[in-house]
């Protein structure tokens, strides 16, 4: 007689101080991350410096670095997640694996922007980063370009995080995908010293996970984040309506059909002898 193996589902949890809240059972598993940047903190559970890791990222790579180590540490997996330890998703943990069966990614609702996701990004991070950013993606998967047009120039719906769940075939291939541009642009940048603009990989990689979704036509389930902020007023429901009503307005008159390039970015590049060969003007 044939035995009905359940489904193994591990959903990372990272960490990087103690909560009473962080969950731990069969499902969900807390993760260290930058234990190799803070050997004395000891939180009781796994760390993301052991095996093949980049711990000693995590100033810059922050969540990634619990992404990376289950990547390529962890086996016997048949679906896989990362969360926040202050941030899950509102599912019954119990039915991921019958979600999965009619999608191939859960993933938080997106939140709705004023701007584009590009115009957004450079927020975060900076015109140059940005722009690295961007070539980097194009030098390593050309195919992608449409999709990168449409996704950072004409989408502002974002989705946050660096949250989901899927299967350990799509984990492994988005994951591949995702460290690959990203060890790109950490050889191309240079690390802030100002403690936010530290995070710059952190805040890129998150907006990879859409534009992977896109270009791979991934079916979605979108669920909501319970976390200590998860009480959104109306006002903050009507202000994402207006917000989206306004950006798609201002894109039916303006519409990039190339990468666009700030013209002060490319005189500084000249004069820091860098160059973006990959972008098409």
């Amino acid at each position: 007689m044939k035995e009905n193996k359940q489904p193994r589902v591990k959903i990372l949890v990272a960490c990087h101080k103690a909560d009473p809240n962080i969950r731990q059972d069969d499902i969900y598993m807390p993760i260290q991350v930058g234990k190799a940047l803070h050997p004395e903190l000891d939180l009781g559970f796994q760390c993301d410096n052991t095996g093949d890791n980049i711990s000693e990222k995590n100033g810059s790579y922050c969540e990634l670095t619990a992404l990376y180590w289950a990547w390529k540490n962890l086996k016997d997996i048949d679906y896989i997640g990362l969360c926040h330890y202050h941030r899950y998703f509102s599912i019954y943990e119990h039915k991921i694996s019958q979600y999965l069966k009619n999608y191939d990614i859960i993933i938080p609702k997106p939140i709705i922007l004023s701007k584009s996701i590009f115009e957004e990004l450079c927020l975060w991070t900076s015109l140059e980063e940005a722009h690295i950013f961007i070539d980097s993606i194009m030098k390593i998967f050309p195919e992608y370009k449409d999709d990168i047009i449409h996704y950072y120039f004409k989408s502002n719906k974002f989705t946050q995080c660096n949250m989901f769940v899927t299967s350990k075939e799509q984990y492994d291939n988005y994951c591949s995908f995702l460290f690959r541009i990203l060890e790109d642009v950490y050889t191309r940048i240079e690390i802030s010293p100002y403690s936010r603009q530290k995070r710059v990989i952190g805040y890129l990689g998150e907006t990879l996970l859409g534009l992977w979704i896109r270009h791979n036509k991934r079916k979605l389930l979108k669920v909501n984040i319970i976390s200590s902020n998860q009480n959104r007023s109306f006002k903050e429901i009507l202000n994402d309506i207006r917000r989206d009503i306004a950006f798609s307005f201002s894109k039916s008159y303006n519409t990039p059909q190339y990468i666009p390039i700030y013209k002060p970015v490319m005189v500084g590049f000249e004069q820091d002898n860098i160059s973006l060969p990959s972008i098409i003007l």
